[in-house]
């Protein structure tokens, strides 16, 4: 089996900032991307989702992942080929850069959830019509757009889920390390150690079962 970890979620880059959580409960809000793409079918803003106070309440909502019926669309990164190489059984956790309440000047990396992998879809050689005729991935915010725009399509089983508590995924001192207790579970792609500027955008990769156990107790 084995585990990847990949970065989600709106961040400083977005125009509605990160998500946030109180870091004594880990009670925490995921806040997905703006869309941006063409659509043909109507999405919800973050008005809509019960996101009124951020500074962009209605623009168009890019909800991916959907933990509604487990789907995920994966646009081609740099370093994260070996996503493709997934199957099922294998875990693929989500984590996010979040501000930390009450007064979001600090902030941290934490796990949000996770999908049980049921089967992966590559759409790379897919026309946007028979990537749309694919079975199970109708709820996907790629699927809204008129031209999906999407490399890799994951769909996740029922032993998947958006965390109520997050798992603190950086160091809380310092979040250019690693959390002590993950530090030695996760690795790069390549196998190198996990650290540094910019980590928190790379794909992250185990074959350690206690994780795996971590991640799938966790509520």
């Amino acid at each position: 089996m084995k585990i990847f970890g990949l970065n989600i979620a709106s961040s400083t880059t977005n125009k509605n900032g990160r998500g946030w959580i109180d870091p004594k409960t880990r009670e925490f809000i995921y806040l997905p991307i703006e869309e941006i793409m063409e659509l043909e079918q109507l999405v919800p803003s973050y008005r809509e989702l019960g996101f009124s106070h951020v500074k962009y309440p209605h623009l168009p909502v890019h909800l991916d992942p959907e933990f509604e019926t487990f789907t995920y669309g994966h646009r081609t990164r740099f370093g994260d080929t070996r996503l493709w190489e997934m199957q099922q059984g294998d875990i693929l956790f989500f984590y996010a850069t979040l501000d930390l309440l009450p007064q979001r000047k600090k902030w941290g990396v934490y796990i949000i959830g996770y999908f049980r992998v049921d089967h992966v879809q590559d759409t790379r050689l897919l026309a946007p019509e028979q990537i749309k005729s694919l079975k199970g991935f109708e709820n996907n915010a790629h699927m809204k757009r008129i031209n999906p725009g999407v490399d890799l399509l994951v769909k996740g089983s029922s032993d998947s889920r958006l965390y109520k508590h997050a798992i603190q995924l950086s160091h809380p001192e310092d979040t250019r390390r690693l959390h002590p207790t993950l530090a030695s579970l996760l690795t790069t792609v390549t196998g190198k150690p996990v650290g540094g500027a910019g980590w928190h955008r790379w794909l992250l990769y185990s074959e350690n079962e206690t994780l795996s156990t971590s991640l799938r107790d966790n509520l």
